[in-house]
């Protein structure tokens, strides 16, 4: 019997964006479809969270 893979605890959050912002994510949305790299809108937002923060603290935890 295969052991257990624990997944990580997510939370559910809103978020508020302008038109712009809405059209950039989805162009990279579709860029990343279009390069036949399966992805869904909330890892696009999960890596740009950990791209600023790498850029703004240093270290990503658990990275």
């Amino acid at each position: 019997m295969p052991a257990k893979t624990t997944m990580p605890k997510k939370a559910k959050t809103t978020v508020y964006m302008t038109e712009e912002e809405e059209m950039m994510l989805n162009e990279l949305f579709i860029k990343r479809l279009r390069e036949k790299r399966k992805t869904d809108k909330s890892a696009l937002l999960c890596e740009g969270i950990r791209l600023l923060f790498k850029k703004e603290i240093g270290k990503v935890p658990n990275a």
